[in-house]
Formats: C-alpha cells, sequence, structure tokens
C-alpha cells in the first residue's frame, strides 16, 4: 500500500451541485473521493474529486466532513480547513502505512511499519497535537487498531495480544478470557471503553485505564469479523464477516441479529447515526446498511456521474 498522508478537507462539495439531494457523506473509490447525495434509501454518487493526486488509505471522518488521506507526492500530514486553508499538523511524521479515524472523528491513528510506531493526533479538527508511542517491541504489523475520541488511549491487536498505550506512553497488555484472540477492536465513541470480536465471542472492555475487565456481550457460532462499528449513540454493535454474514448487538435490547450485505466486507465505516458502509465502489455501486433498521440499501452512481467516468476513460 503506498505510503503518505494528508488530511483532506471536503468543502469541495459546491462543485457537484449538479447532482440531486443534500450531502450524505464521502466515499472512498480507490485512489479517489466522491460526495454521496441523498439519503440511504435514495442516494447516488457524484464524480470524483480531482485534486490533481491520487491517494490512499482514505479514512472519512464520521461526521462526514474531512478526511485522513495518503497522498503519494507528499507525505506530510496536514490539516486542511473549512475555512478552505491547509496547514501542517507540526509534530507528526510523514508517510503512514495506516490512518484510522476515533468513532466521532475527534483523534486520528497513524501507524508506521518501519519503525514500529504509532502517532496519535488530538483536538482534531480545529486544534491538533501528536504524541508518539512505541511498539516495537512486538511482532510485525497489529491486524487491527483503533483510538478513542479524547486520544487517551489507543489500542493494537498483536500476536502477542491486545497491547493498549495511554496518555504517558506506557504500555499495558489486556488479557481476554478462555485464551481468547482479539480479531477487531473499536472504542465506543466518546468513552474509554472497548468492543473486542474475536472468532466466536464479542467483549467490552469498560474503563481500558483502570480496571479494563472484560464483559461478555455475544457468544456464538465461529465468525471471522474484518471490524467493529458502533453506531453514534453506542447503542448498536456491527461485525461484518468476509464471508457478507452481519451481526448487529442491539446493546439496548440485550438481543442479537445477523444480516446478510451481499458484498465482501472490507471494514465497518461510519456515515452517520447508526449508518455503515463495508467496502467502497463495487462495479457502479455501493452499499450501506441501517443498523437501526436492518435495512440494506443500493447507492448507484449518478448519471452525470457515470458519464464523466466514461469520458475520463476516452
Amino acid at each position: 500500500m503506498r505510503r503518505a498522508g494528508l488530511v483532506i478537507m471536503l468543502a469541495c462539495a459546491p462543485m457537484w451541485a449538479q447532482v440531486e439531494g443534500p450531502l450524505f457523506g464521502y466515499l472512498p473509490d480507490g485512489a479517489h473521493l466522491r460526495p454521496v447525495y441523498g439519503i440511504p434509501a435514495s442516494a447516488s454518487i457524484g464524480p470524483a474529486a480531482n485534486f490533481g493526486r491520487d491517494f490512499a488509505n482514505i479514512a472519512v471522518s464520521p461526521h462526514q466532513d474531512f478526511a485522513v488521506v495518503s497522498a503519494a507526492d507528499s507525505g506530510a500530514v496536514l490539516l486542511a480547513s473549512p475555512a478552505g486553508t491547509i496547514s501542517a499538523i507540526a509534530g507528526a511524521d510523514s508517510k503512514p502505512d495506516r490512518v484510522l479515524l476515533s468513532p466521532r472523528g475527534s483523534a486520528a491513528l497513524l501507524w508506521f511499519s518501519a519503525t514500529g510506531r504509532l502517532q496519535i493526533v488530538t483536538g482534531l479538527p480545529n486544534a491538533p497535537t501528536v504524541r508518539t508511542a512505541d511498539t516495537s517491541f512486538l511482532s510485525g504489523i497489529p491486524h487491527t487498531l483503533a483510538v478513542s475520541d479524547d486520544g487517551q488511549y489507543a489500542a493494537g491487536a498483536w500476536v502477542e495480544g491486545i497491547w493498549l498505550f495511554g496518555p504517558q506512553g506506557q504500555a499495558t497488555p489486556l488479557t481476554l478470557p478462555s485464551r481468547q484472540r482479539a480479531v477487531s477492536l473499536a472504542f465506543f465513541g466518546g468513552r474509554q471503553d472497548l468492543a473486542v470480536a474475536t472468532n466466536t465471542r464479542v467483549f467490552s472492555i469498560a474503563g481500558v485505564g483502570a480496571a479494563a475487565t472484560p464483559s461478555t456481550l455475544y457468544e456464538g457460532d465461529w465468525m471471522l469479523p474484518v471490524g467493529v462499528g458502533l453506531s453514534a449513540d453506542n447503542q448498536h454493535i456491527v461485525i461484518p464477516e468476509g464471508t457478507g454474514k452481519l451481526l448487529v448487538l442491539d446493546l439496548a435490547a440485550g438481543s442479537s441479529a445477523q444480516f446478510d450485505c451481499g458484498c465482501s466486507p472490507e471494514g465497518a465505516y461510519s456515515m452517520g447515526r447508526s449508518v455503515f458502509r463495508f467496502t467502497g465502489l463495487t462495479g457502479a455501486v455501493f452499499k450501506v446498511f441501517d443498523a437501526s433498521t436492518g435495512e440494506v440499501f443500493f447507492v448507484p452512481l449518478a448519471a452525470q456521474s457515470a458519464q464523466a467516468d466514461q469520458g475520463a476513460r476516452r
């Protein structure tokens, strides 16, 4: 995967004002970023924005108001404000291999495989600050990472298990019962509580900086989790599997349900409230899932977008 880091403002939506409907969000599409208009049940995808460069590791804020992306030409980590100004984030290293955002987009996590380091960016988008955590004592690349909204804690799952990195740089292992191994992680929005999916269970770990005692939320058949997503109100946990099956936990009701997205999920990406996407653009559509209703919706390319794509290929 190409390296480099850049935070790009998404205030460029007016250039696609001809696409019908209110702005729903933004869709990473390979090396590009597309606006999506409408509502989940009736949405369409606008033409790719022309930033004059290709992107990788695109991470869109759950509020859909900015994105953290990799820019192959620069490598610098920058913040683009809604006012249209772009400024460097002091202290951020260039060329991160992985970029992700916290549940509400107020913190970001940058992973650097060459040095075995994490950088946590807090105070997004208005007052970013950066600190670094050393993970070089762990083996290889983490297969899942997460950061809390306040940026106090970052967590990752390595071969050695789950490790937590605190505000003073302290590294602490987190142990799951019955030798369970974490496959996917996510923090609850606005909290220092962690949701953990293994191949057979889902746990919550309350107050990771304190006692950090796991409690079981779900136990069932063998799963192949590729992500963990939480609704904005923390009432629904969505766990997509590589097979297309979706496990949805309703924490208020204490119930679980399973759905099929008819897709091959790559992760769980919030598009606000209880709506998630699991892939980028596949052919001329992508799908969104509303965890509060259990509905899957197709989102197609708008006619203008399809025509623009055909013109670009000629």
